[in-house]
């Protein structure tokens, strides 16, 4: 594609996205996003994104490009719009991993979204609450963070209202998750029924 029908083609792409330049242009930009995307989830994504997940990022490329990227672009040869569009396409599979990787950092170790989220601890009846609750072996202070830190309703909101970092609260979490681990299995059973009990009533529950 010589450097004038490169810029009709784009101006076609821009302007009415119709006509056969402004398609072939269209579907060269797409299968270089999806080769650049499938590439990344490969190379550096297996254990962060699955098909489905690449699939929206392609999309997501797409529709950034053509609901204004594409018109930063200041380039005059289809080699230069690649260039570009591989910088908008990594920018935004760095932003997704980043995403991924601190949603499951979330999820491994803060014990309180797993409660929140019933993903480690199974429900128990009430009248099983009751009985395990006298004995629950949480340390009284970790309790009473936990309590503080489930009325939040998360860790942003909780760092925020007392004035600390959110890294300082995953930390603390992270301690108390610790001690919890090292309990013995009918203390951690003991633990598990006051965290759920303290999470329902943090949600207005029983």
């Amino acid at each position: 594609m010589d450097g004038d029908t490169f810029r009709d083609a784009l101006r076609a792409l821009l302007a009415d996205r119709h006509g056969p330049e402004a398609k072939a242009l269209f579907l060269t930009l797409s299968r270089y996003v999806e080769g650049r995307v499938r590439w990344f989830g490969r190379a550096r994504g297996a254990d962060l994104f699955g098909d489905p997940d690449l699939e929206e990022i392609v999309g997501d490329v797409m529709y950034q490009l053509m609901l204004g990227s594409l018109a930063q672009f200041r380039g005059g040869s289809l080699p230069e719009l690649l260039a570009f569009v591989r910088t908008v396409t990594d920018r935004c599979l760095w932003k997704q991993a980043r995403k991924r990787i601190d949603e499951k950092r979330a999820l491994e170790t803060d014990a309180v979204a797993d409660v929140l989220r019933g993903r480690q601890f199974s429900p128990r009846r009430a009248d099983e609450l009751v009985l395990l609750l006298p004995e629950s072996p949480i340390d009284p202070k970790d309790q009473e963070y936990l309590e503080a830190l489930l009325a939040a309703g998360s860790k942003a909101a909780y760092a925020r209202d007392a004035g600390v970092s959110r890294a300082a609260v995953t930390k603390r979490v992270d301690r108390i998750k610790s001690r919890i681990d090292a309990m013995e299995e009918s203390q951690k059973e003991a633990a598990q029924a006051w965290l759920e009990h303290a999470a329902r009533r943090a949600v207005g529950g029983v």
